[in-house]
């Protein structure tokens, strides 16, 4: 007895898979992480149907003539199984459908919602009545159902296997024996578990690496199924169309079938690549064929030997019919071979039997050989690998969604109706902003098509495949266009408040100005996955390799239009495993961001120069199945812009979605802890570029502080004030423990204030030595004609020499330079100044101030001539150098007056009187 594969065949992307047959056993159907659902003939030589039905589906079932299919807009859709078109919608549910189960016998079908919640329906009435069992505490991972014994077995993430009797609702058995798992999408086993087909008189379910049978009238175990060459939890278990065997898949790829009737293994195989199997199900003929899907999304095909029937014939014959079962010539063959020699002859002459004899069995070898040859020969087709992240537009709703958003972000939103693929409708573009006193609301005809479209608060940017439209919203009259050469294609859009940027199929981005200046043109090696645009920042996504084990290898590129210059830097990404790229952009004061599928929200502070996460978007959703759809971050308010999506990752039309917020809360641990939130304030505030956080950041470093103090903990307090380093703060902490009378703690904080104003002190002056400008050589002194009055102890002094200049080679070696001087020369200059010199230099008269005290007896000839030879005033003065004897002179600390000329006797200063006399005059 014996398991034949067939070669893998690529059916859908990375991810769940599911498949069912038709009730025929003619063909059949399988559905993927891709949205797409495929038709498949048992003949090989047919190519499968095609049909989309969402951004992926989780489970399917067929019927008749229909096939249902769960889909990502949380519903079960009615499709026919000729040409897989739609037919209409049997249910809808506030989260996704993760298994649909449908009774061979009877017309009910039993949906396991995400939303802990079970549904059955009845296809025969026409009203299609839904009965809904409750009381799960976990996702439903999957369901079962039996008309022959009216039960319903339901599997969930809390662990329990619970079964109810659907016509009167009455839970008839509970039982722990699943792992627990809080959403469907993380489940590494499915839990399914199967009636027996016949009489509905056992349950089978896989509890860790055995099959449990369960007996349904009283409950109890009828056995327990093992296989000593499996060690791996068991995922899938399903009943064989004539109930007499049971196929059970493992999370490793494993495949073992039991005998119902003695509980022996009858065979066990592998698959290939050891892939966790997550679809499978015999064919309802009852001919051994067993189809298969993985988690990667190939489609295998094998069949057992011994073929399943309904008659009601003994192990024995089956066996004895399968051994003597002949070749495709008709030739019967048995378990003995046949004997070519004639034992009855012994003067025959066998060569065979000599070459056995000295030669060893050539048989073997021979076999072995053709064995080999024929593997060879037989083309294996190629498994395809795992896809990269398509391209997408950040804050955007998919293009096959009618009507959708073409972007939402702290400016406004674009909303486009029609779909492209249906030529009839009418398409149109419609602008909202947030703010009415910005801009009025926009509508226009979208004849071109256009099915990408960004917004900034300076331009609105539509485009297709071939060419773009760009409306500046200064003035909107001075739209402009441009179209793409034959052979390339937009992929992405973006713009800012100075950039439009459009990236190409042949990984170029091309950059313009808002009116229309093409700017740069610029390469990026690998394919594009998102783009976001900030002022003059353009940050890039793009594929650096293939998929790693499942990893997306995302690098973003960070681009600086500065002028004509281009600067560039790599800042890599922040994706969890198995993830992809959800939203990319900045934040209100251009900080880089990026969200991923896993919900991590990560930003990169320029100061950090690495990615940090900051929000966890995950733990603010109601439901495992909701999303949260991410517009913008108001950095300087410490908070996520975005839309809450149930059961969904976007955002519905109808009705209008609500915004809100959600706080930037690094993922700490034990983030409920009141000592846990201050030490992510302060992480935060010191990372983020807040305003006014100062005064904050200081009274929650004393809090905890005086928390780490309150409790004792005199280490982790100095620890704290280590890290901070704020002298402000140890001062304020110095204070607290002096008060609390922690004289030890004290002592060391005391010492790390010391410590912390030294090092403050040097740092100081080392930039103080760095911000030192060298001074190139220095000029000369700059002759003034001084029209103040000159007396004789100035007259001498009419030709002075200026003081020695220091040479270039010694300026240079000085470490602390004062302010330089304003005007600078290449030479240096000694001697005194001559009349030629004079001459030579231009003229610059100094206004004395009037109010000034000390020069209100001074009396200058306002029409005297500087050169003149008769005039006393003439002359030169050097204003600096008059300036500095002015300063030397501190006996008096006033200027002393001399006679103007020798004979000249000096004024006698008036007396001062005690009293007033009065003389009479006679």
């Amino acid at each position: 007895m014996s398991m034949k594969h067939e070669p893998l065949r690529y059916a859908h992307d990375q991810g769940h898979t599911d498949i069912c047959f038709s009730e025929n056993g003619s063909k059949f159907v399988t559905c993927g992480a891709d949205g797409d659902i495929r038709i498949w003939s048992i003949d090989e030589s047919e190519d499968p149907v095609n049909n989309c039905v969402g951004e992926w589906s989780l489970s399917i079932a067929q019927k008749g003539d229909k096939i249902y299919v769960s889909t990502d807009s949380n519903d079960v859709r009615i499709l026919s199984l000729e040409d897989g078109e739609r037919a209409g919608v049997l249910d809808r549910s506030t989260a996704p459908i993760n298994h649909i189960a449908i009774d061979k016998s009877s017309q009910l079908i039993a949906l396991a919602s995400e939303a802990k919640l079970i549904k059955l329906v009845d296809l025969d009435n026409s009203e299609k009545e839904v009965n809904s069992f409750e009381g799960l505490m976990g996702p439903c991972l999957s369901v079962s159902l039996s008309s022959k014994s009216k039960l319903l077995a339901a599997s969930s993430g809390d662990t329990k296997l619970r079964v109810w009797d659907y016509e009167s609702k009455v839970m008839l058995h509970e039982d722990v024996c699943f792992p627990k798992v809080n959403s469907f999408s993380n489940a590494k086993v499915l839990c399914r578990m199967d009636f027996e087909p016949t009489e509905g008189k056992h349950l089978a379910y896989p509890e860790k690496d055995t099959v449990v049978i369960l007996q349904v009238s009283d409950w109890s175990n009828k056995n327990i199924l093992k296989c000593s060459q499996v060690d791996s939890q068991y995922s899938i278990v399903q009943y064989s169309p004539c109930g007499k065997y049971i196929l059970a898949a493992s999370e490793k790829g494993d495949f073992v079938i039991w005998n119902t009737s003695n509980g022996e293994v009858s065979n066990v195989s592998k698959h290939e690549a050891s892939l966790s199997i997550c679809g499978l199900m015999w064919n309802p003929l009852g001919n051994g064929q067993i189809v298969y899907t993985d988690v990667e999304g190939q489609l295998g095909t094998m069949e057992w030997s011994v073929k399943s029937t309904t008659t009601k014939t003994s192990d024995a014959v089956i066996n004895t019919k399968k051994v003597t079962t002949g070749d495709e010539n008709g030739v019967l063959f048995n378990d003995e071979p046949f004997d070519d020699d004639d034992e009855d002859n012994e003067n025959a002459f066998s060569v065979s039997k000599l070459k056995e004899q000295y030669l060893g069995d050539l048989d073997l070898e021979s076999k072995d050989s053709v064995a080999g040859s024929s593997r060879a020969n037989t083309p294996r087709p190629r498994t395809p690998e795992i896809p990269l992240q398509p391209p997408f537009m950040s804050s955007s709703t998919p293009e096959h969604l009618d009507p959708r958003y073409m972007c939402w972000n702290e400016v406004g939103v674009i909303r486009c109706y029609g779909n492209n693929a249906d030529e009839g409708a009418t398409k149109s573009i419609e602008v909202e902003f947030h703010d009415s006193t910005f801009h009025n609301s926009m509508m226009m005809q979208n004849y071109q098509e256009y099915t990408m479209g960004t917004l900034s608060r300076a331009v609105l940017l539509v485009a297709n495949s071939s060419q773009i439209h760009v409306v500046p919203l200064v003035a909107s009259s001075k739209e402009w266009m441009l179209k793409m050469e034959d052979m390339e294609e937009i992929v992405l859009v973006t713009a800012s408040e100075n950039l439009v940027c459009f990236a190409m199929s042949n990984y170029i981005i091309r950059v313009a100005s808002v009116y229309g200046t093409q700017r740069a043109v610029i390469s990026i090696p690998g394919p594009v996955v998102s783009m976001s645009a900030f002022k003059n920042l353009l940050m890039v996504a793009f594929h650096t390799s293939s998929v790693r084990k499942g990893d997306q290898c995302v690098n973003i590129r960070l681009i600086k239009f500065e002028g004509t210059s281009i600067e560039c830097k790599d800042i890599s990404s922040a994706m969890g495993p198995e993830s992809t790229l959800q939203w990319m952009g900045f934040s209100d004061v251009g900080t880089p961001s990026m969200m991923d599928s896993l919900g991590m929200l990560s930003m990169y502070p320029h100061n950090t120069n690495t990615w940090i996460p900051f929000c966890d978007t995950t733990k603010h959703r109601k439901s495992p199945g909701d999303g949260f759809f991410v517009t913008t971050i108001f950095e300087s308010n410490q908070t996520v812009g975005g839309i809450f999506c149930k059961g969904t990752v976007y955002p519905g039309f109808t009705p209008r979605p609500t915004m809100c917020e959600v706080p930037i809360e690094p993922p700490f641990s034990e983030s409920l802890n009141d000592k846990t939130k201050m030490e992510m304030n302060l992480f935060t505030w010191s990372m983020l570029q807040i305003p006014d956080i100062d005064k904050k950041f200081k009274e929650n470093a004393i809090k905890t502080f005086a928390l780490a103090c309150k409790n004792n903990l005199d280490e982790r307090a100095l620890e704290l004030m280590e890290i901070l380093l704020n002298p402000q703060i140890i001062t304020l902490a110095l204070k607290y423990a002096t008060k609390l009378d922690k004289r030890r703690l004290a002592e060391k904080l005391t010492e790390l204030l010391s410590k912390v104003s030294e090092e403050t002190e040097d740092a100081a002056e080392k930039e103080a030595e760095k911000s030192v400008i060298l001074p190139a050589k220095p000029a000369y002194r700059k002759l003034s004609l001084n029209m103040s009055k000159r007396t004789p102890k100035n007259k001498p002094e009419r030709h002075i020499d200026v003081a020695a200049t220091p040479d270039m080679f010694e300026a240079t070696q000085r470490t602390e330079i004062s302010t330089p001087q304003a005007e600078i020369t290449n030479s240096t200059f000694n001697g005194s100044v001559t009349d030629s010199m004079i001459e030579e230099m231009e003229t610059k008269e100094q206004h004395a101030n009037p109010f000034l005290k000390k020069l209100k007896n001074q009396n200058v000839a306002k029409n005297s001539n500087p050169l003149s030879l008769t005039d006393k005033f003439a002359g030169v003065t050097y204003g600096n150098d008059l300036k500095e004897n002015k300063d030397k002179n501190t006996e008096t600390g006033e200027k002393r007056k001399l006679a103007s000329s020798e004979n000249e006797k000096p004024k006698e200063k008036q007396r001062k009187l005690d009293m007033f006399k009065f003389k009479k005059v006679s």
